[in-house]
């Protein structure tokens, strides 16, 4: 190969190599371990932020973000508006004057915090909503959840193992969320496919939801003597629903979604089967991608990474002894490891 030649090739592998790193560096999603040599994170301040922290479900997302926001040396501010919306709209405003960094949020339907969405765009302070799916909106920067259908999906398939056609089933929802709204609907059509009858549904009172949801499941109950099954939407229910469930002396078991620590116990016993997933992951894959935008203004990924899977089981007598199968610790551990490989952290 000639001079002339040889200086063509070179020039052309060059600038291959130089399209394909730029193309790599504006894909979105958080860096690879191998990707780069490691770089110094900045010092940020993350507002945190769910509906209610008294439901522990998303306590368990609040806290996994806040503890995977303190594992990379940020500081965070918590918001709790204890279920009402409007503390919900003044919380993110909030969030908003305090000039954080970056927002996370748990489940916060976007027409809520209108206004304080528009504020962190203006900002220009990323807001990531995370855990259950949630109406989609353009100002979150971040969307990242597990898919309802497939959690619906794995519940009903043991579902349809326990129950016969004929079944009479009662439902416990929460349709003010779109991801429980989503899973009640999936719910009318599958059993309408299944050959089982809905003898009556209930609408939970987010500000009293356990409580609510012992006195519907008992009026259920009575009120229908061959009822067979509870179908719940959300983390709730059993302990809503067992109590009532016991009072009536019946052999009624409860299937519920979003299975978490506290309602081990109840599949344990055999009156519970329950869906369990990774919701918490969400909020840390929040961390890792605004690791990677503050560290080296990566993109946030819109959608959950394709690196990313969230785990799925069932829960139920068989295997309840072995305790919650998605502790947010180890979840995080594995984070951890990858940022060390990354990151130079803040001092604390």
């Amino acid at each position: 190969m000639g001079k002339m030649q040889g200086g063509r090739f070179l020039a052309a592998v060059l600038t291959f190599v130089v399209v394909g790193v730029t193309a790599a560096s504006t894909a979105g999603g958080a860096p690879s371990e191998s990707a780069q040599s490691k770089v110094r994170l900045p010092k940020k301040t993350i507002g945190v932020m769910g509906p209610v922290n008294a439901a522990e479900i998303i306590k368990l997302g609040t806290d996994a973000t806040v503890a995977a926001a303190k594992a990379l040396g940020w500081k965070t501010i918590q918001v709790d508006p204890l279920g009402d919306p409007a503390k919900m709209a003044s919380g993110m405003t909030s969030l908003v004057n305090s000039n954080v960094d970056a927002i996370v949020l748990t489940t916060i339907e976007p027409a809520v915090i209108a206004s304080g969405l528009r504020a962190a765009k203006a900002k220009g302070i990323p807001v990531i909503d995370t855990h259950t799916q949630t109406r989609s909106s353009p100002l979150f920067a971040g969307e990242y959840f597990l898919s309802p259908a497939r959690e619906f999906g794995l519940l009903f398939a043991r579902m349809q193992k326990d129950l016969p056609r004929g079944s009479e089933i009662g439902m416990i929802e929460l349709p003010q969320f779109l991801n429980a709204k989503i899973a009640g609907d999936l719910m009318v059509a599958a059993a309408k496919r299944a050959g089982w009858k809905i003898v009556a549904r209930h609408d939970t009172d987010l500000a009293n939801l356990v409580a609510d949801t012992q006195k519907a499941v008992g009026d259920m109950i009575r009120a229908n003597p061959g009822i067979d099954a509870i179908w719940g939407c959300c983390d709730f229910a059993p302990t809503g629903a067992l109590p009532a469930i016991r009072s009536s002396g019946k052999s009624i078991k409860i299937y519920a979604l979003h299975g978490i620590p506290s309602s081990i116990s109840s599949a344990k016993g055999g009156l519970a089967v329950l869906e369990v997933s990774e919701y918490q992951k969400g909020g840390i894959i929040a961390m890792d991608e605004l690791a990677a935008f503050f560290a080296t203004q990566n993109p946030i990924a819109k959608r959950t990474p394709k690196q990313f899977v969230y785990k799925q089981k069932i829960v139920d007598r068989a295997n309840a002894g072995k305790g919650y199968p998605y502790p947010t610790a180890p979840m995080l551990a594995q984070f951890k490891k990858r940022w060390a490989k990354l990151y130079i952290l803040p001092a604390s």
